[in-house]
């Protein structure tokens, strides 16, 4: 269980319960990721929205609304729109990284040393490619998923969080691969009577077919498997869609949490430093138990946006706050429509 006080602000750990609570709190949640089960069926455009709308969901999240992923009046258009950014900046990354790891292989005896630590590595490295999606579609900016320096300075501020975020993704991609295991060896099973019945007849006709025939019974084994297999493979299709599409919201929702460290709501521009980072609030209490103060001291506050005169001049500059991001309803919007 997860109480009300531990999804509000940022907490450096349970980031899977808290994630699937926030998915979970409205009733009816299993409706959407229905709906992005079978979008996922849909070349491109299907895959995009469905990352686009788990980026939007995020993007609430890491504003500090504690609000269930939208189930009305979705603009499927800026979902896709969200998701095309997030490829091309996880697309830029993803080329940049498969450049260095391969001059890195290139160098005489470490190449081996770099292939096995860049395997656990890219596990990290692809939670790093959400983080800094999250923030282009904080920013509605591609280039914001492009500052290295500002993402790298995330990253080291916090690494046990991103560590745990990944933990998080190993976890449900080993779900995904039991659950695809056993629905497989189900709809495999299907097709044993078949494969029985044309091994029987090999070896009682084999030697007396000719060539054309073999050909036929070939076709005909073929036509028989798709048919006893068909619905069976659909089915299993589904599934594996259904469970990466619930991964995709509570990893990328997990990546929201953490990012509230970071004080979301007092970004400036892009190319502005970040905030001071605030901390969990268990820590200043066992900070001020500690030193047996009356009360724990309380954060330091926020730095400025930035060091520039006229902050209304560049009001447009700054992330602007998703729809409804002040509330705390069980039914936040994901998209910005709403405003």
């Amino acid at each position: 269980m997860v109480s009300q006080d531990e999804l509000e602000g940022f907490r450096r750990d349970r980031y899977l319960a808290r994630s699937w609570a926030l998915l979970t709190r409205d009733r009816g949640w299993v409706k959407p990721v229905l709906l992005m089960t079978v979008a996922l069926l849909v070349p491109i455009v299907g895959v995009l929205g469905v990352l686009g709308y788990a980026l939007e969901w995020a993007r609430l999240t890491a504003w500090n609304v504690n609000a269930a992923p939208k189930q009305r009046g979705v603009d499927v258009g800026a979902c896709i729109k969200s998701g095309w950014r997030a490829f091309v900046v996880m697309l830029v990354w993803g080329i940049v990284a498969a450049v260095v790891i391969a001059v890195a292989e290139a160098i005489p005896l470490l190449g081996p040393l770099v292939s096995i630590a860049w395997f656990f590595a890219s596990f990290v490295f692809s939670v790093v490619m959400m983080v800094a999606s999250l923030r282009a579609t904080i920013y509605q900016k591609l280039g914001a998923g492009l500052r290295v320096p500002t993402i790298w300075q995330m990253v080291r501020h916090d690494p046990t969080g991103l560590l745990r975020v990944t933990g998080l993704m190993l976890a449900g991609g080993a779900v995904m691969g039991v659950a695809t295991t056993i629905v497989g060896m189900v709809c495999l099973a299907s097709a044993v009577p078949h494969l029985l019945w044309f091994m029987s007849y090999l070896y009682e006709f084999g030697s007396a077919a000719t060539g054309e025939m073999g050909a036929l019974l070939v076709l005909q084994l073929v036509a028989s498997l798709l048919a006893s297999l068909g619905p069976a493979l659909v089915v299993l299709l589904l599934v594996d869609f259904f469970l990466a599409t619930v991964l995709s919201l509570l990893g990328h929702t997990a990546v929201g949490l953490w990012m509230r460290q970071f004080d979301v709501p007092s970004w400036g521009r892009d190319e502005d430093p970040l905030p001071t980072p605030v901390t969990d609030p268990r820590d200043q209490t066992a900070a001020g138990s500690a030193a047996n103060e009356s009360a724990p001291q309380p954060a330091p506050l926020p730095e400025p946006f930035s060091s520039f005169e006229d902050q209304d001049a560049e009001k447009n500059e700054r992330p602007e706050a998703p729809g409804n991001a002040d509330a705390t309803d069980d039914d936040g919007p994901v998209t910005d429509e709403s405003r």
